[in-house]
């Protein structure tokens, strides 16, 4: 089922974007000026400082630690895997037809939690993800083997955005939002009317998407190789040129989910 909805969203992108080509959709109209309201100066530098040998994530400013609730697994008890998927397939089976007007689709169940969430993952498989808990901090590209106790600070709901072809991603453990700031990615308290927090998803022919923030007009960039266990997350102009020092290319994966072993 979640494959299956991961599939549905991909194919929701390429209608929303509207183009067809890479570089078409790179070179979408700039909406930076729409955004009006200057960004209050967080005192974090211009771009992101990388991060001390310490792998664990750090609390700030006498923000407690996170508790780190296995959220997905609490979900997934509650999700019916008897739901049906008639609504998301096609009968090929008989002649289409034109209709005179919008056929009247029943409610769908509202899916889980669990089926919300996702791990936005680059080429080198290293996911989006919250190290400095409090709000106003970094964001990095952490290594999954390297982030074992982060938790559910590396998942992400997708959520769309009050623009119709903008989305928004909240994490999962804090609720808070991924926002563009200067030469890089923060998290910060949730505005629906921030465009700062407002991010285009722009297909790829490969299967991985940029994400283009709104406010800035440029592409979460990362540097696919490193010696570190991370990869720094900066804001730049959109291109589809890939080297060792810069790559634009995500994945929407699977959220990320503690494994037990089974005898």
């Amino acid at each position: 089922m979640k494959l299956k909805r991961l599939s549905i969203l991909c194919a929701f992108m390429f209608a929303v974007t509207g183009c067809s080509t890479v570089n078409q959709c790179l070179q979408r109209a700039d909406l930076s000026h729409l955004n009006q309201d200057k960004q209050a100066d967080l005192n974090i530098g211009d771009e992101p400082t990388p991060p001390s040998d310490v792998v664990f994530p750090i609390a700030q400013d006498g923000l407690p630690a996170v508790d780190f609730i296995e959220e997905n697994e609490k979900s997934s008890q509650n999700f019916d895997a008897n739901v049906s998927i008639s609504l998301l397939t096609t009968n090929f089976s008989t002649k289409p037809l034109l209709l005179n007007a919008q056929p009247q689709i029943p409610p769908r169940p509202e899916p889980s939690d669990a089926s919300n969430y996702v791990s936005l993952m680059g080429q080198n498989g290293r996911v989006i993800t919250v190290w400095a808990l409090a709000r106003g901090n970094w964001l990095w590209a952490y290594a999954s083997f390297e982030s074992q106790d982060f938790g559910n600070i590396r998942n992400w709901k997708l959520e769309p955005s009050f623009s119709r072809e903008h989305f928004r991603f909240i994490n999962q453990q804090l609720g808070s939002c991924m926002q563009a700031y200067k030469n890089g990615l923060i998290h910060a308290d949730c505005d629906p009317r921030n465009l700062a927090q407002d991010f285009e998803l722009l297909p790829s022919n490969t299967g991985s998407v940029f994400i283009k923030s709104v406010s800035s007009n440029r592409c979460v960039t990362y540097n696919p190789v490193s010696n570190t266990g991370y990869s720094t997350l900066t804001l730049s102009p959109c291109t589809d040129q890939i080297s060792a020092l810069k790559d634009q290319n995500f994945y929407i994966a699977p959220p990320i989910l503690k494994a037990t072993p089974q005898n």
